[in-house]
């Protein structure tokens, strides 16, 4: 047998993911929205790409007598499933997103101001859609969705000469009330 020196395959060129992806969001938070059939609205332009990030505490619980992890012996504690967007396009929809609790503006004066966070403030869905070498990106993107979510963070607007602001926001999906068990994220890879 011979041993690989590196990982480099004939088919490494096309498993690639490539390029920053578009970010969409859904109000209904089903499985299959948002995606590029049309199922979410597109949040705008970023700079800097952004991270979708799943961090999962597991817990080792280590009996007497063992001499080091134990197969069988770890448990999931925590799950806290984010993507992070560096948003260059700033709309007033986008501003109520970033900041949850700030009442719906349609026919006010367009004033964003601070409020308790209810249960209308959760976005249901919100994915970043991007594309894998070896397939049309357009028809089969992978995606990688949060459910239940709201914007964490400080909410800032870094403005200087000569530049745009990127306003970084951070998404955060939660479980749902009705089912503790399944974590609110998914990655749907291409088939």
């Amino acid at each position: 047998m011979t041993v690989a020196k590196h990982g480099v395959s004939t088919d490494t060129p096309d498993r690639l993911l490539i390029d920053a992806g578009a970010v969409y969001t859904a109000t209904d938070g089903n499985a299959g929205d948002p995606d590029v059939a049309g199922g979410g609205t597109l949040l705008g332009a970023t700079r800097g790409g952004s991270v979708f990030e799943v961090n999962r505490t597991i817990r080792r619980m280590d009996p007497d007598g063992a001499k080091g992890p134990v197969k069988g012996f770890r448990r999931v504690e925590e799950v806290v499933a984010t993507l992070t967007v560096n948003l260059l396009e700033i709309t007033e929809e986008n501003l109520l997103k970033a900041l949850p609790g700030s009442p719906d503006l349609s026919g006010s004066t367009h004033i964003v101001k601070g409020a308790e966070i209810d249960d209308d403030d959760y976005i249901g869905s919100v994915a970043i859609v991007g594309t894998i070498t070896g397939f049309d990106g357009t028809t089969k993107p992978i995606i990688c969705r949060l459910l239940n979510v709201l914007v964490d963070g400080p909410f800032s607007v870094p403005m200087s000469p000569k530049d745009e602001a990127v306003v970084s926001m951070v998404f955060t999906a939660h479980f749902a009330d009705s089912d503790l068990d399944t974590e609110p994220w998914e990655i749907e890879y291409p088939s």
